[in-house]
């Protein structure tokens, strides 16, 4: 029970006023504290130890003890339940240790007053109150009952365990159900769940998605038109987004492998107690094989339709082009591929094959492509064994018989399997074959075949009926035109050979009326010289009902006469008797005068061929000689009918030895190749003279061609032995003549060594003779040592000029890349121009291919003249050039005083100068050397000069030595 303090009053205790009215505000102060505790939401007890006597409970702690508490009793006396438990153990933890204990959701069992024991679940603090003298007076119970949270609580972890029990084995049957089975969460659409039949029926594992947005990332389905399925049309998403009820709705899914699968799904939704979707299921069924199998069997149906429809549209084509294209469109639409084709061609000649094509809009960039089979494909094969050839794309390319697509690879569409059939005709032959490639469903199968052999026969007849057609049309329209564009002359009598019926053909070649050539009237139209011959070979053939011949002349409607070859055949009716006579007359006029001209021409070749200088011969097949000039006859030794009558291959009777004897085989002959090889042979070799002398001719061996054929062949042939001959004495001269040189240039050198020497000694002498009378030489005297020592120095360089002239033009040296601008720098650098004077060289001067000296000898002379005779200290000297074609045109310019023209020719001369060497040094042999170099180099040097004006000394070179290799 709870606790009641007693007011005794104030007066009674002796209190003045003012402590009175403090201890009255006390004692309704601790009223109220009384109060509060005692209505408050926790349950609250004061024990004091070490015995627990009860203190005080307020109302929560009486009923959580089931009023059993009263005050100044000890606890475990009324709730002996408590003893021993953790709350004694907590009560005896705060008395000792005079700090707070608690405990969280303390189980404690009590006594609710039945005598049984009940659970009781409580959050519990235990405050101690400390006593004045220390230690613990009393422990403050705080207690909270949480009794329904904490079962409340282990309900829902056992519900969620329950849960999950469930959740399992859901997993366990989802799992061992035999179809696919998806399970998302609504309203995400977030896939939670999948079994292994649906790993299996896709042949990759469950790929979880977060929302309906990211279905189409993990899983590819098509609808039966090709479309992608977009997010939100898959049906697990519209039974989770709207609840629809989804049955067996087919989707072709992709599978892992790239193959695809027909699947069958079933969607619904899963609600709550309340109705609102919590969930979504999906249920697939692998229903790939029965689809297919009804789609195949309602194509087979189409196809058997198909042919029908087929068979009429191709029989009823208006031409062999147009059929062709309705078979092929026919064929790939009947078996359901991409590609088809249809080749034509007779006695396999494919380059002449008739092509009708049909693409599917997939290879609808292939449309333009017009590549002509060429017969070295794999397709042939079903034409040479005329039978079909079914292939997936690893078998064809496996296949030894495939080549690719060689030259066309690039333009040519991809093919994926192959599927091909024979066209034959009724005798067996083969003209051509229907060819189908990428199928729109797997590869194709043998029902495939049969319905394309079925199309191939159906084609074939057609083919072959539209082509008889189409010959008998153009026979006739041939027949026709041949009768209006020539000179044929139709006509028809009756059997016993008089004319009845009337023949425009012969009324407009002849001009005869029809009642003048009736009966036997047509005689009078025939050349009077021929009539009996024509008269009587008709009347014989109408009497032994024979074949009619003959030729005769035919007057024409100008009054001129035509050769015409008339020929007649009788018409036999069933009993065998002549039911009329066909006959025409063709007028060969023409061909008797193409005759007469082929018979001249062939007189006039044969005139040539006979008096000819070079030896002709002809040869056959068998390379027997057939025909042969009399040249040829003067050059073997041979004549014709001598070379005839031994029938024998002519390589046997004129070349078969070696000039040492040994024998020559026709194998290695070149004239006798000339035949299998078809092509022209030329060249040198030795023959046999009739007499077993050897003689050297030069050949040209022609095959003759028939139609491609080889028939025969002519040989030009020419002795050259006389040639070779003068030759071997052009050699020998030539050598002479190096030798000559070469003796030459050693005497030119051995002469200069012996001049120079008795010069060297005047030119010393005078030497000495000055140092001897350095003091008494003078005046004139020096002069003249000094003119005497000049004339040496002249000597030599007239000497040194000489030598070089002799040698100009002969001397050859290695040809190289030659770098005209640097020769030039380097010349420039080793004349070293006196002060004030200069060489300009123009830029971009070529690099040829050339000897270097000869062209640094003309350049180093053309400058060093320049600047001699410019007479000027400021002497300015140009070089450059111009491209001029197979040459290189360079000048050298100066600034000199110019030559007038009439020496232009005389500088170029042996010791020719314009002024006295007395004035300016020289030999007058520098620029012959020149000129003599440039020429001997195939170019051309000339003056471009006038008075007062300056030199400009051009020439030509070659862009690339002759000899270079």
């Amino acid at each position: 029970m709870t606790q009641h303090f007693r007011d005794e009053g104030t007066a009674a205790r002796g209190l003045n006023p003012m402590e009175a009215q403090a201890a009255s505000d006390a004692s309704r102060s601790i009223h109220s504290i009384h109060a509060l505790f005692t209505e408050a939401p926790t349950a609250i007890a004061v024990f004091r130890g070490p015995d627990w006597v009860i203190d005080f409970t307020n109302r929560l702690a009486q009923r959580l003890f089931r009023d059993r508490t009263v005050v100044g009793r000890r606890l475990f006396q009324c709730a002996p339940e408590l003893a021993g438990s953790r709350v004694a153990e907590l009560l005896e933890q705060a008395h000792g240790s005079g700090r707070a204990a608690a405990a969280c959701e303390l189980l404690i069992l009590l006594d609710r007053g039945d005598g049984a024991l009940a659970e009781g679940y409580f959050n519990v603090t235990l405050e101690p109150i400390p006593a004045a003298a220390g230690g613990t007076e009393s422990v403050v119970l705080f207690a909270v009952e949480v009794t329904d949270q904490v079962l409340a609580r282990r309900r829902i972890e056992q519900l969620a365990e329950q849960l999950e029990h469930e959740r399992h084995k859901l997993e366990q049957i989802i799992q061992q159900m035999p179809h696919a089975v998806y399970i998302a969460e609504a309203p995400s659409g977030e896939l939670v769940m999948g079994n292994a039949q649906g790993a299996a029926q896709l042949g990759r594992s469950f790929v979880a998605s977060t929302d309906i947005a990211a279905y189409s990332a993990g899983y590819q389905g098509f609808h039966a038109d090709g479309r992608p399925y977009a997010p939100h049309e898959w049906p697990l998403a519209r039974a989770v987004a709207s609840g629809e009820l989804v049955r067996a709705e087919p989707v072709e899914m992709q599978r892992a492998d790239g193959s695809r699968a027909i699947i069958e799904y079933s969607a619904a939704p899963i609600r709550d107690a309340a109705g609102q979707i919590v969930a979504g299921v999906v249920v697939g069924v692998d229903a790939t094989e029965r689809i297919r199998a009804l789609r195949e069997e309602q194509r087979r149906s189409e196809q058997l339709r198909g042919l029908a429809e087929a068979s009429l549209a191709v029989n009823s084509a208006p031409s062999l082009d147009r059929m062709l294209v309705e078979i092929t469109e026919r064929a790939r639409s009947l078996i359901g591929a991409h590609q088809s084709v249809i080749s034509m061609t007779r006695g396999q000649n494919w380059a002449q094959a008739i092509n009708a094509v049909s693409l599917s809009d997939k290879y609808a960039a292939y449309r333009g492509y017009d590549g002509k089979t060429n017969g070295s494909g794999i397709y042939t094969l079903a034409c040479q064994q005329n039978r079909p050839l079914r292939m997936t794309q690893a078998e064809l390319e496996a296949h030894p018989a495939w080549r690719g697509f060689g030259g066309e690879a690039s333009r040519h569409p991809p093919m994926r399997g192959w599927l091909a059939a024979p066209l034959v005709t009724r005798d067996g032959s083969n003209i051509g074959l229907i060819q189908l490639s990428d199928k729109v469903e797997g590869d194709f199968t043998g029902d495939d075949e049969s319905i394309l052999m079925q199309l191939a026969q159906l084609a074939s007849v057609a083919i072959e009926n539209a082509r008889l057609r189409e010959e008998a049309l153009a026979a006739e329209k041939r027949f026709r035109s041949m009768v209006e564009a020539t000179t044929v002359v139709v006509w028809r009598t009756g059997p016993d050979g008089h004319v009845v019926e009337d023949s425009a053909s012969w009324r407009d070649f002849t001009g005869q009326r029809y009642e003048e050539w009736l009966g036997y009237g047509w005689l009078d139209a025939v050349h009077p010289d021929d009539r009996a011959h024509a008269n009587a070979a008709w009347r014989g053939a109408v009497a032994s009902r024979s074949r009619y011949e003959v030729e005769y002349r035919l007057r024409r409607r100008d009054g001129s006469w035509a050769h015409t070859v008339a020929r007649g055949v009788p018409l036999l009716a069933d009993d065998g008797s002549i039911h009329e006579w066909v006959g025409c007359n063709v007028d060969v006029s023409d061909i008797r005068r193409a005759e007469e001209a082929l018979r001249v021409q062939h007189q006039i070749v044969r005139t040539i061929a006979e008096n000819a200088t070079l030896g002709l011969l002809m040869t056959d097949a068998r390379q027997r000689c057939s025909f042969m000039n009399p040249a040829a006859e003067k050059i073997t030794g041979f004549t014709f009918d001598e070379i005839k009558a031994l029938d024998r291959p002519l390589h046997e009777i004129i070349h078969h030895r070696r000039p040492d004897g040994s024998h020559y085989p026709v194998e290695e002959c070149p004239i006798d190749r000339a035949l299998p090889r078809k092509s022209q042979e030329q060249g040198e070799d030795v023959f046999v003279h009739k007499d077993g002398s050897f003689y050297q001719v030069a050949f040209t061996a022609s095959p003759i061609l028939d139609g491609g054929v080889p028939v025969g062949t002519v040989i030009e042939i020419r002795d050259i032995t006389e040639q070779k001959r003068a030759e071997a004495e052009r050699e020998r001269l030539i050598a002479a003549l190096e030798r000559s040189n070469k003796e030459l240039d050693q005497f030119a050198y051995v002469a200069s060594h012996d001049l120079k020497a008795p010069l060297r000694g005047i030119a010393n002498l005078t030497q000495w003779i000055e140092e001897d009378l350095a003091g008494t030489i003078e005046g004139e005297s020096r002069e003249h040592m000094s003119l005497l020592r000049g004339r040496v120095r002249r000597m030599e360089a007239l000497i040194d000029g000489i030598l070089d002239y002799s040698r100009a033009g002969r001397m050859r040296h290695e040809v190289e890349a030659v770098d005209v601008g640097q020769v030039l720098a380097d010349i420039v650098e080793l004349i070293a121009p006196a002060p004030g004077a200069s060489v300009e060289v123009a830029p971009g001067l070529p690099v040829l291919r050339t000897e270097r000296i000869p062209l640094q000898q003309v350049f180093m002379n053309l400058i060093g003249n320049a600047l001699k005779h410019a007479r000027r200290a400021d002497a300015r000297v140009r070089v450059g050039h111009r491209d001029a074609g197979p040459h290189h045109e360079f000048f050298v310019e100066d600034n000199g005083p110019g030559i007038a023209p009439e020496f232009h020719d005389r500088v170029w001369g042996l010791f020719q100068t314009l002024e006295a060497r007395d004035k300016v040094e020289g030999t007058g042999i520098g620029l012959s050397v020149v000129k003599k170099i440039v020429e001997s180099r195939g170019g051309h040097i000339w003056i471009d000069s006038s008075p007062g004006q300056g030199a400009t000394f051009r020439f030509t070179w070659q862009k690339r030595d002759p000899n270079d290799r």
